[in-house]
């Protein structure tokens, strides 16, 4: 589980995409957020549904081939998610993301990272407000990022900077260090995301 929570914070860290856990206090999303988050979530619950167990009634009919289908949702739908996800998570070290969905699979973002003791980085700030563009690439059920510019506040730094953030919090949880080169889950049954101009098409 917890090279999930890894997993999650480096997707977070350049776009949101999905995935997972360990104990820390979030506060709790607002009633108005989870309510603006229900559509996404409703709609992975049932994709992995239709993945793993078929209805009697879409039996009698050809299924639909893997990545013929798709479900749009708005930006707002998506930060709110990301929200829920981040609770449902209990993600110990991102404390808010948000984020603008633009054409052709690109993203810009703001991410809050707190690491807690000041002395548990050794190398970096306890908190910090990291400020991105990204492109997403998926495929095959699979996310990748690819950072094109990142910044510390007004301080603009090398992406690479972000794979360090991913070995210090490896460190701190015992596990195995990622990369952002890697390639991550998308949440069951979901094949491909693509993004416009505040929208995110989920394509399964």
């Amino acid at each position: 589980m917890r090279e999930r929570t890894v997993a999650l914070l480096a997707i977070l860290t350049a776009v949101a995409a999905i995935a997972a856990a360990a104990p820390a206090a979030l506060a709790e999303v607002p009633p108005e957020v989870r309510a603006r988050a229900a559509g996404i979530l409703a709609a992975l619950d049932r994709i992995e549904m239709e993945q793993g167990r078929p209805s009697p009634a879409s039996a009698a009919a050809p299924l639909s081939a893997p990545g013929s289908r798709r479900l749009t949702f708005t930006e707002a739908e998506f930060n709110a998610y990301v929200a829920c996800r981040l609770e449902a998570e209990s993600e110990p070290y991102v404390k808010a993301a948000e984020f603008k969905l633009l054409d052709g699979d690109k993203v810009e973002g703001h991410i809050t990272i707190d690491l807690g003791r000041p002395q548990a980085s050794g190398i970096l700030p306890q908190k910090q407000d990291l400020l991105f563009a990204a492109r997403v690439e998926t495929r095959d059920g699979k996310i990748r990022i690819s950072m094109d510019s990142l910044f510390l506040g007004t301080q603009p730094i090398a992406p690479a900077f972000v794979d360090i953030i991913i070995a210090v919090v490896s460190r701190l949880q015992g596990v195995e260090p990622t990369s952002l080169q890697d390639w991550y889950d998308l949440p069951p049954g979901v094949m491909r995301l693509e993004t416009r101009p505040g929208r995110v098409v989920v394509i399964y």
